[in-house]
């Protein structure tokens, strides 16, 4: 255990001095921002950049408005930067072979799994957390904290898993190929080909991507709770399962000195 705490807080210190977590907070601070901001302002600003009698037809902005850009952004922008970030988990490790450092001093492989599955969780929720904070702060300010505080937390906390199975996926793609690039591209694709099965309504709903949408369904009082959870728990079953199958991967991988 103390070793594994140890490894943890290697990781954590240089998630620090690579500034990912200073990335991470920064991005995630501003779609916070922007979004609540830019759900406010948007239709003024565009009607005084259009030119007069233009009609223009912008949705009402209101808390759920809001929420809609918000998942919007951190799916379009917030998870893509957590792909870029996380990506060199295990694919840095071992292209440069900075891992034979660790290993030679006799930690256990799946201790190291762990300790970088844990402290990129870390970042990934320290940066979601202070997103949705100032979030929650200016959707107060412009149109008070309306919709119910369970409703808020179980609509992220599906997007925040997701974001939890694009860092196991990059680690295990990290042992894989070895290759930060190559990561990046199978991570993304494989959000892609679950977006493309969208036209099969039935299979998509099951598919971890569809909680992108299913929180804003959630929000908007379209599905209940209970719609969800069958989707929730592949996810999490489909994480356990990449982090299972990276750790006996790693444990059987040659590492060359």
């Amino acid at each position: 255990m103390k070793s594994m705490v140890t490894l943890i807080r290697k990781e954590l210190l240089e998630a620090f001095r690579k500034h990912r977590l200073l990335i991470m907070v920064t991005i995630f601070s501003l779609i916070g921002l922007m979004s609540t901001i830019g759900t406010k302002y948007l239709g003024q600003i565009l009607k005084q950049l259009l030119p007069s009698g233009y009609v223009l037809k912008v949705r009402e902005a209101s808390e759920i408005e809001a929420y809609f850009q918000f998942f919007k952004n951190v799916s379009q922008i917030g998870l893509i930067v957590l792909i870029i970030i996380t990506a060199g988990l295990m694919a840095d490790e071992l292209e440069k072979k900075t891992i034979v450092n660790v290993l030679s001093k006799g930690v256990k492989r799946e201790y190291i799994i762990v300790s970088k599955f844990i402290s990129s969780l870390l970042v990934w929720m320290i940066s979601y957390i202070i997103s949705i904070v100032i979030f929650e702060y200016y959707t107060g300010l412009f149109w008070g904290n309306e919709i119910p505080l369970s409703t808020i937390i179980y609509s992220n906390l599906l997007v925040f898993s997701y974001g939890v199975l694009i860092i196991s996926i990059n680690i295990f793609l990290g042992i894989m190929f070895k290759n930060k690039i190559i990561t990046i591209v199978i991570c993304s694709i494989f959000s892609l080909i679950q977006m493309f099965i969208g036209i099969f309504p039935e299979i998509y709903k099951l598919l971890p991507i569809s909680l992108l949408s299913q929180c804003v369904y959630i929000i908007e009082g379209k599905i209940n709770i209970e719609g969800t959870v069958i989707t929730f728990l592949i996810t999490l079953t489909l994480i356990l399962f990449l982090l299972v199958t990276s750790m006996r991967l790693f444990k059987r991988k040659e590492i060359e000195q």
